[in-house]
């Protein structure tokens, strides 16, 4: 009894094997020559990688299918004709090559450093229309497999092998099972010769393919240019000097640094300057009140005068009202003369405490800072706090003899620095100095041109190589 069941177990082990066998050899041809297409049209890399992936991918989906049989997917449809569980079996396992596709080309990307978007990118061009059109390939290539497995499965296996073959037992044949396994090694062999031969042309094709690149033919100018070499400078350099003493408390600018006009880039201790402001402003305030009150008083003085010349009855009345209202005028015009004298403390107290903000005069970059928190500054000092090179450079170019009549002014050119070998600058000639240096072979004129430096990529000092248009 147990001898039969292992018996039992193992002939469908057997059978199972050779089932996995088959569709596993069907799969593994049908994706390998998916990647020998990919290879060999698409002149795409990573063979290797796609054919480990081809195996997987047919023994997975080998096994699936088995699954699907074993849990009967599609036998809804084995009492209608055969052409339905053939059409419903394509479509189903296409979907899931499709899918494993997807899986193989996202994990291949991710070995290689890529996105999963840039992987799946690959599979149909990225657009839903060739991830379809690659499902119906697929979907047509299994109906064939899938209309052989039901045909095995309604006119029986050994009836379907003799449509095909021609199974008549004869005299001298080899047995069925012998004959059999001849067809399965037969059927290795002509896998085996298949992926073979494809990785023979792969291999050569590799070797003797030609890359070729299209392109749109465009009409374009072919212009003459000259070129010279030259030293890129700044187009102006604004020293920053301190214009009152005192302790440097904030420091918001370094070398390297870029900045905008009127941005504070250091700040004096401001104490000292308000309590002179404050002292200024609170003396101003009492002279305006005195002002105010002697011109009150002027007003009553000149009344009284008025009313009593009009009178004219007595005259020493008269005088006296006279000298206090010239009194009152006099004591009006100093207090307004005082007035007049603390506005202009105020003023200038004010303008010593804004003074303390050290900022940028132009839009540039910091070439230098030559100041530290904490040191005490003041002005007249032959060391600017700062040195700010404005964000227009100019590159002095040295034109020869012999190009320099065809260098003119707004003349467009271009220029590259040894930093940035790759990145082109743009420029136009602004100055043409007729000053010539004079060698012993020749003579070089200077030209200058004017080029925006907005991302603060070139510095005081680079070597340049210009292309000058002059057409």
């Amino acid at each position: 009894m147990v001898n039969e069941r292992l018996l039992r177990l193992k002939t469908g082990a057997i059978d199972e094997a050779k089932k996995l066998f088959g569709i596993f050899i069907y799969l593994w041809v049908l994706l390998s020559l998916f990647s020998f297409h990919k290879a060999l049209v698409l002149n795409e890399e990573n063979l290797i990688d796609h054919q480990g992936f081809a195996f997987v991918n047919a023994l997975a989906l080998a096994k699936v299918v088995l699954v699907g049989e074993a849990f009967h997917v599609g036998d809804s449809l084995k009492n209608r004709p055969l052409i339905y569980p053939i059409i419903y079996k394509s479509a189903v396992f296409a979907v899931l090559l499709v899918c494993f596709h997807i899986i193989e080309e996202a994990l291949i990307g991710i070995f290689h450093g890529k996105t999963f978007s840039q992987s799946i990118s690959s599979i149909g061009d990225g657009r839903l229309e060739g991830i379809l059109m690659i499902g119906i390939i697929m979907f047509v290539v299994l109906m064939p497999f899938f209309a052989f497995r039901e045909l095995d499965r309604a006119i029986g296996t050994e009836e379907l092998r003799s449509l095909l073959f021609g199974d008549e037992t004869k005299a001298g044949a080899a047995p069925p099972i012998m004959r059999r396994g001849w067809r399965t090694a037969a059927a290795a062999a002509l896998a085996v010769l298949v992926l073979g031969g494809g990785w023979l042309t792969w291999s050569l094709h590799r070797r003797t393919a030609a890359d070729y690149v299209t392109q749109k033919l465009e009409t374009v100018s072919v212009a003459r240019t000259v070129t010279a070499s030259g030293i890129v400078e700044p187009a102006a350099i604004a020293p920053v000097v301190a214009r009152v003493s005192g302790v440097i408390q904030v420091l918001d600018c370094d070398a390297k640094m870029k900045v905008k006009a009127g941005q504070v880039c250091a700040k004096i201790d401001p104490r000292p300057y308000q309590i002179i402001v404050d002292r200024n402003k609170s003396d101003l305030g009492r002279a305006e009140a005195r002002f105010e009150k002697d011109k009150a008083d002027l007003a009553q003085a000149k009344a009284a005068f008025d009313q009593f010349e009009a009178l004219a009855k007595r005259r020493k009345v008269i005088e006296k009202a006279r000298k206090a209202y010239e009194q009152a005028q006099a004591w009006t015009k100093l207090e307004e003369a005082t007035v007049g004298q603390l506005q202009a403390a105020v003023d200038a107290a004010e303008i010593n405490l804004g003074s303390t903000e050290i900022v940028s005069p132009i839009d540039g970059i910091v070439l230098s800072r030559n100041v530290k928190m904490g040191q005490t500054v003041a002005p007249g000092s032959e060391t600017p706090l700062f040195l700010i090179a404005a964000d227009l450079i100019q590159v002095d170019a040295d034109v020869s003899e012999k190009d320099i009549g065809e260098v003119k002014y707004g003349d467009k050119a271009t220029f590259t620095v040894e930093s940035f070998p790759n990145r082109p600058f743009a420029g136009e000639v602004t100055q043409i100095r007729q000053s010539p240096q004079t060698y012993e072979h020749g003579a070089t004129y200077d030209v200058v041109i004017s080029a925006p430096n907005p991302d603060l990529l070139l510095e005081p000092g680079m070597t340049a190589t210009i292309r000058i248009v002059t057409d």
